[in-house]
């Protein structure tokens, strides 16, 4: 009987963790700002969320919007790819908190610069190096627009909860190894990352820039069918 209860007293609990991620204490639904699921797409097709808006924002105005201070590097990998990101340990918006990371809207020509200009180079695994702007740079950094944000929240979320909030999605690609499958919100530039062995997270562009985000997940997928039909 004592079992029974504890498991009743934990169910409920659990969904009250649950709905205190999208009812924050203390607040009346019409007061809420900033939640993960408000995506504001303008007239420009250009979008707006957790208060910035992507391509225009800069990384100092999105530094003040979420209070806190982020860490910025550059990241290269054997191949070419070059991306750098601002990372934000904690943000709170509306109660929830959650990491950040912001990705800044450099050229390929600017993102070459920048990683010859490097002060120090730290080899990461799998063909990955972490580069430490120079000075100049990080100036440079703080002035340019966000294009892209990822957004991983402290709880997880399931499926059910991912439906309500943003509807069934137009397309779910599975990466190879089976435990993780994106799904895709073009209009609202989202890409929902389900993962079953870990917290999901969301990833945001400008909706007129999904293609850039959908076409590497076509070819990991096209890559892991491909290993299917080898094994088979």
């Amino acid at each position: 009987m004592g079992e029974h209860i504890f498991l009743k007293v934990l169910g409920v609990t659990l969904l009250l963790i649950l709905a205190a991620l999208f009812i924050p204490v203390g607040q009346p639904p019409e007061e809420y700002r900033n939640l993960p699921w408000q995506i504001e797409i303008l007239d420009d097709g250009s979008s707006r969320v957790f208060g910035i808006h992507l391509g225009r924002s800069t990384l100092d105005e999105v530094e003040q919007q979420f209070q806190e201070p982020s860490e910025v590097s550059m990241f290269a990998t054997d191949d070419g790819e070059r991306v750098v990101e601002a990372y934000f340990n904690t943000v709170t918006l509306s109660g929830f908190k959650a990491k950040i990371v912001a990705t800044l809207g450099f050229s390929r020509e600017e993102l070459q610069g920048i990683y010859d200009r490097g002060e120090r180079i730290s080899t990461l695994a799998q063909g990955k190096r972490k580069i430490t702007l120079s000075g100049e740079d990080m100036e440079r950094a703080r002035q340019t627009p966000v294009v892209a944000l990822t957004y991983l929240p402290r709880i997880d979320l399931d499926e059910q909860i991912i439906v309500k909030r943003f509807g069934e999605p137009a397309e779910r690609l599975a990466e190879p190894g089976g435990t993780k499958e994106h799904w895709l919100y073009p209009d609202k530039g989202l890409d929902v990352v389900m993962d079953k062995e870990a917290r999901e997270v969301l990833q945001y562009v400008v909706p007129g820039d999904f293609q850039q985000l959908r076409e590497p997940l076509l070819k990991q997928e096209s890559v892991g069918d491909n290993a299917a039909s080898d094994q088979g």
